[in-house]
Order: C-alpha cells, then structure tokens, then sequence
C-alpha cells in the first residue's frame, strides 16, 4: 500500500472568542493517497474552509489555532512549520482554489499583476516570462483574449472567470496538490 500524499489525524482546530475558545474542527482524520480525490462537504460553518486552511497554514492568528493533531503533507509534519516553510510548501507543492474569488483577489490590483506575484515568489523567472506564463494559465482555463484580460481589475470579470483566475493562480507553479 501506498504512503498517502496527505494525512490529518485527530486534527482540531480552535477559535479563540469572547465566549471562550470554539472547536471549528474537533477530531477530523482522513488521508489522501496519490492521484485520489478527496471531497469534504457539509453544511455552511461545518468547517470545510477551516480544514483546508489548516492544512495550508493560512489561519488568522489569532485568533484562529491548530489545537492538536497532524497535517503530514508527503511524510513531513505541516503543524508546527515555520511561516518561510509554509510559503515554500505552498505554491510548488500545494494550492488551494477558494470557493469566493471576490474575497481572495485584490480588487485594486490587476488580475495579471497577481497571477505574475505568485510566479515571481515562487520561481526565479524573470517579470516577462512570468507574465508569458500568466497569459498562458488564463488561456489554459478557458479565458479568452487572456493578453487583454491580464489587465483587467477582478470587478470588470464575471464571477465565473474570477474563479477560473483564481484556478490559475492555484496552477502557477504546478503544485502536486491542488486542494
């Protein structure tokens, strides 16, 4: 049998709140092997997006914190890493695609100007090439005139084509996990 690509185990995940410190995730295991698909669904506050953002070192803290379990992402322990690990890890190894475009995109910002961000903190390309790469992922998730929209602000795109630039964002460094 196959190490899995990721494991968590006995995670929990806590919240720190005037009322005192909320379970957000409280016990949650499951791996994933190389190559399966895992979907988590549940209702709205089930914790899905707390799971993930766990699992990508993304939590608000505080007030947000891993309370106990174990994230391990290829045989190596994500819960505990420096933030420089996590940028390392995420990106090249691992993505996330958010379900809310609008909340992830910088709305002052160009869509291409942030595509180009992540390829340039991850990969020592040059501005140009990473803006080649860029007109290349719009292009590869069904974007038309990717050259053209590169300069265009998130507000001036439907939501489908917000989340299809958040798609390449994910792809920008072809992680080996997109989440």
């Amino acid at each position: 049998m196959q190490a899995p690509l990721l494991s968590v185990q006995a995670l929990t995940t806590t919240f720190r709140t005037e009322a005192g410190v909320f379970p957000a995730v409280d016990g949650l295991s499951f791996d994933v092997a190389p190559g399966e698909v895992l979907g988590i669904v549940g209702e709205s506050g089930s914790g899905k997006s707390v799971t993930a953002l766990s699992i990508l070192g993304l939590l608000p803290d505080p007030p947000g914190r891993i309370a106990s379990g174990s994230i391990r992402f290829e045989g190596h322990e994500i819960v505990g890493m420096s933030k420089s690990e996590l940028r390392a890890l995420r990106g090249p190894s691992i993505g996330m695609i958010f379900q809310e475009p609008m909340t992830s995109l910088n709305p002052v910002f160009r869509i291409g100007d942030q595509i180009i961000e992540t390829i340039l903190a991850h990969e020592p390309v040059s501005k140009a090439q990473a803006r080649q790469r860029a007109i290349g992922l719009l292009d590869r998730v069904g974007i038309a005139m990717p050259e053209r929209r590169l300069d265009d602000y998130p507000h001036q795109l439907s939501g489908g084509m917000r989340q299809r630039v958040m798609i390449a964002i994910a792809l920008a460094c072809s992680p080996r996990s997109v989440s």
